[in-house]
């Protein structure tokens, strides 16, 4: 297949971009380096620098290649900061709107999305499965939800095949070594402290409902997150489904394991006690069993 991956520079685009050439197919990648790594794009792939946003370069793109489908990875990620420049984190709805209009045009027939379980909003039970509510309570992932409903017409109305991958905490770097320029996510931050960087990690939180008092979450390597993307290839029906293990693990037992300062600090606001997933759907529709021990002895 000819494959059009967009954030493909990036932290899991990079990664993907890796796995899907090693299964022989051909890669075209898209990314504004704002946070992406050209050198981390494989040799293998044609690779453009732009934005999409900027309509006229995608359809530069578009009208050099004929695709067979699309991964989306493409988006700025962080909760906290689209709750103060929602101008920014818009961006991620006008991106997918721009991608799914030159899909029209140019015939091409498949997209796998990168969502997000940020689309959830405050759990109502756990381990959460695809059927619960959608309340998304910061911006962030107000955009991944508005983004799946576009899609979602985009599929009835024009024939798209739109399959929606809803991530929990991703978890590695599938052996590129990507350092996040900007890291707000917990693995990063634990190498900056490993490196000298910071000098301890702040915990949000020790009064949760949870055994130790921090947060629980649903830690998934990105190997796996990368090999359920592979196999959504193969998925002729638009669907959304969750990518995540479905066992917890609470922040302090997760930053134990690497010796390392840390510290307790304020809780945020919007941070569930208890993140889990279902991925009974992800086993039925995609046959995907997440292999990889992401927590290390």
């Amino acid at each position: 297949m000819n494959i059009l991956v967009t954030g493909g520079a990036g932290y899991i685009g990079s990664a993907a971009v890796k796995k899907i050439i090693q299964e022989g197919h051909e890669v075209i990648v898209i990314d504004n380096l704002s946070k992406g790594k050209k050198e981390l794009v494989d040799d293998k792939a044609k690779f453009y620098e732009g934005d999409l946003i900027n309509l006229e370069f995608l359809k530069n793109v578009f009208s050099k290649h004929k695709f067979d489908a699309i991964m989306h990875f493409a988006g700025y990620k962080a909760a906290g900061e689209s709750m103060i420049n929602l101008e920014k984190y818009s961006q991620n709805i006008t991106s997918m709107i721009n991608l799914l209009d030159n899909m029209v045009q140019f015939n091409v027939k498949k997209i796998i999305f990168s969502s997000s379980a940020a689309v959830y909003g405050e759990p109502q039970y756990t381990p959460i499965d695809e059927s619960h509510p959608l309340n998304p309570i910061n911006y962030y992932g107000f955009t991944k939800l508005e983004c799946e409903r576009i899609i979602d017409w985009y599929s009835k109305q024009k024939g798209i095949v739109g399959i929606c991958l809803r991530y929990f905490n991703v978890m590695g770097d599938a052996g590129l070594n990507y350092r996040d320029p900007d890291a707000q996510n917990i693995e990063p931050i634990i190498y900056e402290v490993l490196s000298g960087k910071r000098e301890k990690l702040l915990i949000f939180g020790n009064d949760y409902e949870t055994p130790d008092g921090t947060c629980v979450r649903d830690y998934i390597d990105i190997k796996d997150l990368v090999h359920a993307h592979t196999l959504a290839l193969n998925l002729n029906s638009s669907d959304i489904i969750n990518l995540g293990t479905g066992k917890g693990t609470s922040v302090l037992e997760f930053v134990k394991k690497y010796n390392i300062p840390y510290e307790f600090s304020s809780k945020r606001e919007g941070d569930p006690a208890t993140l889990t997933a279902s991925s009974k759907k992800a086993k039925r529709l995609l046959g995907w069993i997440p292999k990889e021990k992401v927590i290390k002895n």
